[in-house]
C-alpha cells in the first residue's frame, strides 16, 4: 500500500489537509471518506486496510477547522461551505484519478455533507453509490439538548466561542482502545462552536426533505445502539431516499462508529461487498 498526503485551497483559500492510499497493483475504483464532527480522516484505517487491498484508491481529507486542515476550530460559517470544499477535493480527484468508479461514504456529520452534496448536485460527479454510516434524519439522545439550546442563542452573539461538547466517549464504541485512542488523540476536538452545532442540527433536520433527491445506490450502516441520532428517524430517512436501489444494515449491539466497533469486520465484509456490487 502507498499512502500520499498533502495540502489544496478551498474556495477562500484554506488549506484542507488531504490523503491517498493507494494499492500497489491496479486501481479498480476510489473510495472518498468524509469524516465526523471532532475529529480526521487519519482514524479510519479499517476502512483503509479493507479496501485497499481489493484494488481501490481511498481518499481522506480534514474538514476545516479539523484534524490537520486550517480554519477556526470546529467552526464553519454555513453548512454549505462542506459541500464546496468536498467538490474542490472531488476535482483534485478527478484529475489525478480520470474516470474511474468513485464512491462516496460519509460517516455522522460527513453522511450529512455526503447525503447534502449527492442531492444538491444530483450526482454530476458520476458516483457509483453512495454509503451512509451512523446517519439519521433527527439528533439523537447522546447529542446534548442544553449545547444545542444554548447554541442557538450564542450562533449570532459569539458564533466561534468553544464549548464543551458534552458527549461520553464511549458512545462512539465498546471497543474501550477506540475510546481511549479517541481521548488521547491530540487531533480530536472536544469542544465545538456555536455556529457549527446549529449548522449541523439544521442539516439533520433537512434529511428527510432532500432524501428523494438521492437517485443513486446507496447503503446505511447503524448500530442498533447508535445514539448520535434518533433511532426513529433511520426508516422514514431510508424509505425517503429516491432511489430503489438502497440497503439499511443494522448491527445489533454496535454504537455510532460502526467500523470500530470490537465485531468491526461484519461491517466491513458488506461495506467492500457493497462496493464491489456497484462498482461496474
Amino acid at each position: 500500500m502507498l499512502h500520499y498526503d498533502g495540502f489544496i485551497k478551498a474556495k477562500d483559500g484554506i488549506k484542507l489537509y488531504y490523503q491517498n492510499w493507494v494499492p500497489e497493483d491496479k486501481i479498480k475504483g476510489a473510495v472518498i471518506l468524509v469524516h465526523g464532527i471532532l475529529e480526521h480522516s487519519g482514524r479510519y484505517m479499517n476502512v483503509v486496510n479493507t479496501l485497499v487491498p481489493a484494488g481501490y484508491s481511498v481518499w481522506g481529507f480534514d474538514h476545516r477547522g479539523h484534524g490537520k486542515s486550517e480554519g477556526t476550530r470546529v467552526f464553519v460559517k454555513k453548512f454549505d461551505v462542506y459541500l464546496n470544499d468536498l467538490n474542490t477535493l472531488i476535482s483534485f480527484i478527478r484529475e489525478r484519478e480520470g474516470d474511474i468508479p468513485l464512491h462516496l461514504l460519509g460517516h455522522s456529520m460527513g453522511s450529512l455533507i455526503a447525503a447534502h452534496y449527492i442531492a444538491k448536485t444530483d450526482n454530476k460527479d458520476n458516483f457509483k453509490s453512495l454509503i451512509l454510516s451512523g446517519t439519521g434524519a433527527a439528533t439523537g439522545p447522546d447529542i446534548s439538548g442544553f449545547v444545542i439550546f444554548v447554541s442557538k442563542i450564542l450562533s449570532f452573539l459569539t458564533p466561534k466561542l468553544r464549548l464543551p461538547a458534552g458527549t461520553d466517549p464511549n458512545f462512539i464504541s465498546h471497543d474501550q482502545e477506540v475510546v481511549e485512542a479517541y481521548v488521547n488523540d491530540p487531533l480530536i476536538e472536544l469542544k465545538v462552536t456555536p455556529r457549527i452545532a446549529v449548522e449541523v442540527v439544521n442539516a439533520v433536520n433537512k434529511m428527510l426533505n432532500i432524501a428523494p433527491k438521492i437517485k443513486i445506490p446507496t447503503l446505511m450502516q447503524i448500530g442498533s445502539e447508535d445514539r448520535a441520532f434518533d433511532p426513529n428517524s433511520w426508516n422514514p430517512l431510508f424509505n425517503a431516499l429516491g432511489t430503489d436501489t438502497k440497503e439499511f444494515k443494522l448491527y445489533e449491539g454496535f454504537r455510532h462508529e460502526v467500523y470500530n466497533e470490537i465485531k468491526k469486520e461484519e461491517p466491513l465484509k458488506d461495506l467492500l461487498e457493497w462496493i464491489n456490487t456497484y462498482n461496474n
